[in-house]
């Protein structure tokens, strides 16, 4: 049961931080038409259905290989009775918008997990040596005709998947810290230095030259890790999509369970709105409740879907708050407001 105790001269202020919209974290992104696809199909009409809900459930669960687990067959089968929009744009083609709440919900009975829309950030690097001395760093903008070739495929990919990506400005700040010759010699230093103006969580650095455009070497930089393989354009995004999916997917299944969440240094109303909104819009969080207010600290009745491992991941990628080492042991979880 959710119990305000409030002090008096705080209800009006938490009221007020109350009525603000959606909360879009510092460093996450939210990824708007995760149930929604368009997918080309032949025969019936349901078979449009299914083939635009196999990528929906692929988006949505971060697992490339959901589709081929027995027991989803039968949602598959069943992709139509799902839909809440259609519409055929071309003869075998076939859009359609699924009932996300119902999809989660027959998710969770399945014991699979489920991804929400607040999403990792990733700015991408990509370095080409196209052969006759073309050289370049893929940037947001048109530039030539291979760089737009590579840039679109890693977009289609990324919206496969789900991914937020951004691709550098190249313009003269990014030039003068980040130039084909410091991407392509893989300088994690500068990499790092020159990202920093874009506010993302992750960089993902790219290295592809004449002989396959499509096939190169990459390197990742996360939040605590690096890591490295080699691939084509599709199958790196599919692997940067695992590696979130793995860390901030939730499987539902089973009753939530109330954790308390003490979050210090709450020092205005903004601070209050930010924090109660973020929370909120984690997949890992069912419900919220403010149970006391204590100082400068809240403490926040969360029905909590999942471990809390997932709920930790969140809070650390958003960047939002921070462990609060010095908190005692009173409550489960102990956080303070990053300034």
């Amino acid at each position: 049961m959710f119990i305000h105790r409030i002090r008096p001269a705080l209800w009006l202020a938490l009221a007020m931080a109350c009525v603000l919209g959606p909360a879009q974290p510092a460093g996450a992104a939210s990824v708007a038409g995760l149930y929604e696809a368009e997918a080309t199909y032949e025969g019936e009409r349901e078979a449009g259905f299914r083939a635009a809900l196999a990528q929906v459930l692929v988006r949505i669960t971060g697992r490339r290989d959901v589709i081929d687990r027995p027991a989803v067959e039968p949602l598959l089968d069943s992709a139509a009775a799902y839909v809440q929009q259609f519409r055929q744009p071309a003869p075998g083609v076939l859009w359609a918008a699924f009932d996300g709440v119902a999809l989660e919900r027959e998710l969770a009975r399945l014991g699979l997990p489920v991804w929400g829309a607040e999403r990792p950030g990733t700015l991408l690097w990509i370095a080409v040596d196209a052969g006759g001395g073309q050289r370049f760093v893929v940037a947001s903008g048109d530039e030539v005709p291979a760089e737009s070739a590579i840039r679109q495929q890693v977009l289609d990919a990324a919206a496969r998947r789900g991914i937020p990506v951004v691709f550098p400005l190249m313009d003269a700040e990014d030039r003068a810290k980040a130039s084909f010759a410091e991407v392509w010699g893989g300088f994690e230093g500068s990499i790092r230095d020159a990202s920093a103006r874009y506010g993302v969580d992750a960089v993902l650095v790219g290295r592809l030259s004449a002989d396959d455009l499509g096939y190169g070497r990459w390197t990742f930089y996360g939040i605590d890790e690096v890591a490295r393989w080699s691939g084509d354009v599709g199958a790196s995004i599919d692997r940067l999509a695992d590696r979130f999916a793995a860390r901030f997917a939730v499987i539902t299944a089973g009753a939530a369970r109330e954790v308390r969440l003490a979050v210090s240094g709450m020092e205005t109303i903004a601070d209050y709105g930010r924090v109660s909104r973020f929370l909120r819009n984690l997949t890992a969080v069912e419900r919220v409740g403010v149970e006391r207010v204590e100082q400068d600290r809240i403490v926040y009745l969360i029905e909590l879907r999942g471990g809390a491992d997932a709920l930790g991941e969140a809070v650390r990628l958003d960047g939002l708050l921070r462990v609060d080492k010095g908190a005692g042991p009173e409550y489960e979880l102990n956080y303070r407001v990053a300034r």
